[in-house]
């Protein structure tokens, strides 16, 4: 004995069956029916359908789906951004039907508003706030529209392709000259000194710079006399000159000559 009867005894289970998109397709008549006009149809990847709606008339159908035709879950609001408007986009699902619905609202990008669904699906109450944050559509009758991601003092949203995270910045044009297959090729490096950096360098071979001695002199660029400055040549030859050491293994004591 089963606990739960079905209903439809031909319901496929096969989300992509194309027999499901058909029914589902016929059963929308009834909102266009109800709205007195046609909605735009098609059909989706995965065995979706989608529509499109007014902003107007969201409200209406939103409820036509979930009282007439059995909708009752709203799994996802989400929104686009199409440079010449936004569009807030819905998904709604029929567990009894197995059918999956999108519907898409095209706002105007400056002040883009429509009505919340918030009374119709309680699920759409932290979905909206979402897209609030992150595209700044306006969900009229909202109980709590307020960020739900990002910081309450954040300034702007940071999926609009409006968006700028730092002030623009216009660089030089002398770095964007050379094309893109001479910079690859180090064409514009050509035919420019170069220097080789030597941690162990003597005499006047190059430094890091100028504060990193190396061993037996200042630290003083090639031919260019940058860094410490050499000591000149008639300042060394005025040097004393240094005491020389005995290497002797004598022992201590006076000379050999004052020895007894």
């Amino acid at each position: 004995m089963d606990l739960v009867p079905t209903q439809n005894t031909d319901l496929s289970l096969t989300a992509y069956d194309p027999r499901q998109v058909n029914v589902l397709l016929q059963q929308l008549a009834q909102v266009d029916a109800a709205l007195g006009q046609t909605i735009p149809k098609r059909r989706l990847t995965g065995g979706a359908v989608g529509i499109e709606v007014s902003a107007e008339q969201l409200l209406d159908v939103a409820r036509l789906l979930r009282d007439a035709l059995g909708f009752e879950m709203m799994t996802c609001v989400s929104g686009v951004d199409m440079i010449d408007h936004l569009e807030s986009v819905y998904h709604f699902r029929s567990l009894r039907n197995n059918w999956l619905l999108q519907a898409r609202v095209k706002l105007p990008a400056e002040n883009p508003r429509v009505a919340s669904l918030v009374s119709l699906y309680p699920s759409a109450n932290w979905l909206e706030r979402e897209t609030y944050d992150l595209f700044g559509i306006v969900y009229e009758g909202h109980p709590d529209l307020r960020r739900i991601l990002l910081d309450d003092d954040f300034f702007g949203h940071p999926l609009l392709k409006s968006f700028r995270p730092t002030p623009l910045t216009v660089h030089d044009r002398a770095t964007t000259q050379s094309s893109a297959m001479q910079a690859v090729a180090g064409e514009q490096q050509r035919n420019i000194e170069t220097i080789t950096h030597k941690h162990l360098g003597q005499g006047n071979e190059e430094r890091l710079h100028p504060g990193k001695l190396t061993f037996g002199s200042a630290a003083v660029f090639k031919q260019t006399g940058q860094g410490v400055e050499p000591v000149p040549e008639d300042a060394l030859n005025a040097l004393p000159e240094p005491e020389t050491l005995t290497t002797d293994n004598t022992e201590a004591g006076p000379p050999k000559e004052q020895r007894g």
